[in-house]
């Protein structure tokens, strides 16, 4: 093999330094760079200051002390992230982004260009596969609820015709719903 082939010099600097430092290369490869640098100047030169620079950033990294952050660090990381997203929340924000995402889907198609009858099939198909996986969800909890509601009226009535016990479990029906309600607005305003 020819180590002072005049081509080895057009490929400096070479690109498998790191992965040398690294030691990512095959046997084969180190053999090959290890020539490279035995007549490349450029590559050697390269190595080096490679080498040099994780030097200097282990030293910097190993006698550098601990960052003491202050103890309410997270509180004011998560207020600045909560207030910068406030204008998420508007509405304007929402129909912007409906825009932003019709627009990104044209220029998808357009993308696709010819195969764009085969994507938007697929994507029909995938609609078609979410509305059947919905409409069965629906129907099971339209029809739980009407099951529900007729095993309360059955019982319910039962009760009535006894005076004592209707207006016993009226009342406990009653407080119960409340109880209910308040728990469920008092979390639709917390959130």
């Amino acid at each position: 093999m020819n180590l002072q082939n005049p081509n080895i010099e057009n490929d400096c600097p070479r690109e498998e330094l790191a992965a040398y430092i690294d030691g990512e290369l095959t046997p084969r490869q180190e053999l090959e760079l290890e020539m490279h640098l035995a007549v490349c100047k450029i590559c050697a030169f390269g190595l080096n200051e490679q080498k040099r620079l994780l030097f200097t950033l282990d030293f910097a990294l190993e006698t550098e002390k601990e960052f003491k952050l202050p103890k309410n660090f997270t509180k004011v990381v998560v207020a600045n992230a909560e207030s910068s997203v406030s204008g998420l929340r508007c509405p304007k924000e929402r129909t912007k982004a409906v825009f932003v995402i019709a627009g990104l889907f044209l220029l998808f198609l357009l993308g696709v260009g010819g195969a764009t009858k085969t994507v938007v099939a697929a994507f029909l198909k995938f609609g078609e596969q979410v509305l059947a996986v919905g409409s069965f969800a629906w129907h099971l909890v339209f029809n739980v609820a009407i099951g529900t509601a007729i095993l309360l009226r059955s019982v319910c009535s039962q009760f009535v015709y006894n005076s004592a016990f209707s207006i016993l479990f009226l009342a406990l029906f009653f407080f119960i719903s409340l109880f209910a309600l308040s728990r469920l607005f008092s979390r639709y305003n917390h959130s």
